[in-house]
């Protein structure tokens, strides 16, 4: 028997869930499909959440979902062989309500997401894998699953089925598979450690919280970084490295993970906890050049789906382009259920959408980050480079100290001419 819905969400992720609750309240009927057991089971994202974007959508989200810890202090981390150095800034505003972010575990906080659009009247499906899409006279009209008589049937269908959506493509939004460049893969160890420990070793009180972003030579040339974020009593661990990178240094993604947490200033963040979980997972990475083209007849994608990942050289931003595209995508289908249109004419009001939020504007402004993020340079000469610097200025021996800029000048010329060094400043200005 087919079962007839106003609009079917495939992917119960944040971008899914946002626009299943978004849909629901206005009254439509929503059929959410996740391929999971339950929502979250298979996303491994350990990272933080910008969660002001659910404000307008959950008003009392910070008292009501399950985070693990309130970002206080934010860092940048240069790793060598030998050394840390570490850029940190942490103020009083971060402290107290409204939180600017928090560390999630996503299994907790996807089944949280998706009970909530559920409690709004959408009809959740789980253990179900969407195979293919139903056309009729060029327009998207529902889905089909691996379930016997599985057709469901919808007048639009939102794709918000993670970074590989193969329904983006079947619906002719995407033309071309994703190239390896284009995706990075993350590797994330979860730690467990006591709540004293956590708190004593990064400086934190009570549900407190630090995020760290690193690059270094642990990355062997390979265009990525690594992270450490921290939960209530774990530890989120791991580094994301671009594919394609990582195939032309034909090494293994574990081997560098592996040197990354054996560098003794990590090391001792770690040191006593126990290892209770190891996950990989893919995710978006060049932005804006990634993006398909984001609308069709009945059809939408959304979050990871449709490439919405920023990063601007010191955060990695996904999940709350996620939250807010699937809004976005909620809010346009309930304009146009209600208006009787779903063709891509009316759906066209959802890029538009996306071009004057933050998702649009922040793409825009970052589109060329990721080529310069790319530089080697950035992880390999650059970090000995301020090690050597840092040693100098910290150094006592008993000779006289030269000016810093002559210091500096002397130390950079031995790794990078200062032509390279001008011109990389360059790009990093102009991009960054």
């Amino acid at each position: 028997m087919v079962k007839h819905f106003d609009v079917i969400v495939v992917g119960a992720g944040l971008a899914g869930s946002a626009a299943a609750l978004t849909m629901s309240r206005s009254g439509l009927n929503v059929c959410l499909i996740e391929r999971a057991t339950a929502p979250g089971e298979k996303n491994v994202t350990g990272g933080v959440l910008y969660g002001k974007v659910l404000d307008d959508l959950i008003p009392d989200w910070q008292n009501k979902a399950p985070i693990e810890r309130w970002i206080v202090k934010n860092g940048i981390g240069i790793v060598t062989s030998k050394s840390l150095t570490l850029f940190q800034f942490e103020t009083k505003d971060f402290y107290n309500p409204p939180y600017n972010s928090c560390t999630i575990n996503r299994a907790n906080f996807d089944l949280w997401l998706a009970q909530q659009a559920e409690e709004a009247g959408a009809t959740l499906v789980t253990n179900t894998l969407v195979e293919d899409l139903i056309f009729k006279d060029g327009y998207v009209k529902g889905v089909k699953t691996q379930r016997p008589d599985g057709e469901l049937e919808a007048d639009i269908v939102i794709c918000a089925d993670g970074v590989n959506s193969l329904l983006a493509q079947k619906a002719g939004l995407r033309q071309k598979d994703i190239a390896p460049h284009e995706v990075g893969i993350g590797i994330k160890e979860v730690w467990l450690l006591p709540i004293e420990k956590i708190n004593e070793r990064f400086g934190l009180e009570d549900n407190q919280g630090s995020a760290y972003e690193f690059i270094g030579t642990f990355l062997n040339g390979v265009h990525g970084g690594a992270f450490l974020y921290t939960n209530k009593k774990t530890l989120s661990l791991g580094i994301v490295v671009n594919l394609g990178s990582l195939q032309k240094a034909a090494v293994q993604p574990s081997m560098l993970l592996e040197e990354f947490k054996g560098q003794p200033q990590i090391q001792k963040f770690i040191e006593g906890g126990t290892l209770v979980e190891y996950s990989a997972h893919m995710v978006p990475e060049i932005g804006l050049e990634m993006v398909p083209k984001l609308y069709g007849n009945g059809v939408m994608v959304a979050g990871d789906a449709a490439g919405f990942v920023v990063t601007n050289g010191f955060t990695f931003e996904g999940m709350n382009y996620a939250l807010a595209s699937g809004k976005a995508a909620g809010h346009t289908a309930v304009h146009a259920i209600k208006n009787g249109d779903v063709s891509a004419k009316a759906l066209a009001v959802y890029k538009d959408k996306i071009n004057e939020s933050f998702i649009g504007k922040n793409l825009e402004t970052y589109r060329k980050v990721y080529h310069v993020l790319g530089n080697p340079r950035l992880r390999k000469e650059y970090p000995q480079i301020i090690e050597e610097i840092a040693k100098d200025l910290f150094l006592f021996d008993e000779k006289p100290r030269p000016k810093l800029a002559k210091m500096v000048k002397s130390i950079t010329g031995k790794k990078v001419s200062m032509w390279q060094v001008i011109r990389d400043g360059f790009d990093i200005w102009r991009y960054m």
